[in-house]
């Protein structure tokens, strides 16, 4: 609270009201607001003419509360800055970073030049410090003021960059991006430690600035100099010119730049990496694939305020009557174990589980909750059951403030066709050749998906129905025969293959037919397994 206005006692209470001028504190000419005063004092004559100050006050003491009260209403008041100058200029009152703050949110253009030729002549620093502290760090009718001056001024005294990197502008990042490249021209005087006399603009400044100006340019040269060896001071100079322009730069180095100084030997500086890859947009995955790099204590404790898992709704084929095989069962639990939330598993052949309170106060916490359909083709479950599926869990996530996300059917994940093709080359490195059974499917898309499929494995499929035999399947050649049954989880198919490759030897042949050798269900092959867990964990 600024208090009521100091008076002196030649002008006491009721003799007028006080105002602020560049000699002082004075009285106003307002004869209105004297009579009102008066009147409401003593039943006085109001003078015709207010008496004026008999000779320019100079300004209170540096550090008086006077003085500030005088610099806070001159700001606010929005006074005339002309006769201030004009008193400075003729050299009545010092140049002192205090006044000239207050000047510096007042003048225009012109003034502002004024400023700048006063600067000059009494040396740069007060200015410098002024317009530092007053100028935004976005566009604003101040910055824009001030932008052609400075401008025009850093072509003389690089000094001005300071002040003139707070106005964000694209010629502004072109001056500080060659200021920049001169500064890594010369190693020795870029990291030149900041005395108490205003140094030279070396690197430890220009680069906040230049990330202040958020052109996506400058990404590049910012995240090499936080991840190349260099002084430590440096890196971190880089990281925060990145935190300044977080949203301006290109996501994905970016990402990958944040992860790894994520795992740097420095502490402070993998911490504020985790911050950061917090905030992007993209940022949760990579979080989640940290959680399983080695890292320092402190960092991993950041890390973990720092994830968010949604619960999971696996939705899975299932068997007749609803029942879940055991292996999509214990996938459910490790995913929960490893994640700390919930994983349901709906069915297609029975009604979606039941949501319980731990469930929905998990994705209230994580703002969403994540249907991933463990569908291996796209058939009429995944062209018709999915989205209505879908738009059940939407219809419940809505009212609960909780968003759904859902992820495209697995077998569509290009990571996962190239654990197939894997598994189908070590198949033919054995000497064996690989042959993929698939349910029968109808339509064109199903038929360009099949094709593609056969084409990323190297190995053809073959349409095999729930209800084929072993001596059923058209096989024929010479070559062993490796069989890769489509199906994540047991089902009747492959369990009338495994009860026929136990009745037969190791290798079994049928006759007519060459050397089989069938796999299990995807999810009982370890890689396999191993791959969905790792998959599937670090989903946000």
């Amino acid at each position: 609270m600024l208090g009521p206005p100091i008076r002196s006692a030649k002008h006491p209470p009721g003799s007028g009201r006080w105002a602020l001028g560049p000699a002082g504190i004075g009285p106003a000419a307002s004869p209105t607001a004297a009579a009102r005063v008066g009147a409401a004092a003593a039943p006085t004559r109001v003078p015709e003419a207010l008496p004026q100050p008999e000779a320019p006050q100079p300004l209170p003491e540096p550090g008086s509360e006077a003085r500030w009260l005088l610099l806070q209403r001159l700001r606010r008041h929005g006074a005339d800055p002309q006769p201030w100058l004009e008193r400075l200029e003729r050299g009545d009152l010092d140049p002192e970073p205090d006044l000239l703050a207050a000047l510096v949110v007042l003048v225009d253009r012109s003034g502002a030049q004024r400023l700048l030729a006063l600067a000059r002549r009494h040396g740069p620093e007060p200015l410098r410090q002024a317009l530092v502290r007053e100028l935004p760090g976005v566009d604003g009718v101040v910055a824009a003021t001030w932008l052609e001056p400075l401008l025009a001024a850093c072509a003389l005294e690089p000094v001005w960059l300071a002040p003139l990197g707070r106005c964000r502008e694209p010629r502004v990042a072109q001056r500080l991006r060659a200021a920049v490249v001169q500064a890594l021209a010369e190693p020795a005087a870029a990291l030149r430690v900041p005395a108490l006399e205003p140094p030279p603009l070396v690197l430890l400044d220009l680069l906040p600035l230049l990330g202040q100006q958020r052109q996506g340019q400058d990404a590049a040269l910012l995240i090499r100099l936080a991840l190349d060896p260099a002084p430590l001071a440096l890196r971190r100079v880089a990281l925060e010119a990145l935190a300044l322009g977080l949203a301006a730069w290109p996501q994905a180095p970016l990402g990958q730049a944040l992860a790894r100084l994520a795992q740097d030997l420095d502490p402070a500086l993998a911490a504020k990496a985790v911050d950061l890859l917090a905030r992007l947009p993209a940022g949760q995955p990579l979080l989640h694939r940290l959680a399983r790099r080695p890292l320092e204590a402190s960092v991993r404790a950041r890390l973990g305020r720092r994830l968010r898992f949604s619960p999971l709704v696996l939705l899975v084929h299932g068997r007749s009557g609803g029942r879940i095989p055991a292996e999509l069962e214990a996938l459910a639990r490790d995913l929960a174990a490893r994640r700390g939330a919930p994983v349901l598993l709906q069915a297609l052949t029975a009604p979606a589980p039941d949501a319980d309170a731990a469930f929905w106060a998990a994705a209230r916490a994580a703002g969403a909750l994540t249907l991933v359909p463990l569908l291996l083709l796209p058939g009429g479950h995944v062209r018709h059951d999915l989205p209505a599926i879908a738009g059940r869990w939407r219809g419940l996530a809505g009212p609960a403030g909780v968003a759904l996300r859902r992820l495209p059917f697995l077998g569509a994940w290009p990571a996962w066709q190239r654990q197939l093709a894997g598994r189908c080359a070590a198949d033919r490195q054995a000497g064996l050749d690989p042959l993929w059974l698939h349910h029968p499917l109808e339509g064109p898309l199903a038929a360009r998906y099949l094709d593609h499929l056969a084409r990323r494995l190297a190995a053809p499929g073959l349409a095999t129905p729930y209800s084929a035999q072993a001596r059923e399947l058209p096989l024929a050649g010479p070559s062993p025969v490796a069989l890769l049954p489509m199906t994540l989880a047991s089902n009747r198919l492959s369990e009338t293959l495994q009860a026929a490759a136990r009745a037969a030897d190791p290798c079994p042949q049928l006759p007519g037919q060459p050397p089989v050798r069938l796999h299990p269900p995807l999810l009982q092959q370890a890689p396999v397994r191993q791959f969905l867990i790792d998959a599937l964990e670090v989903l946000p």
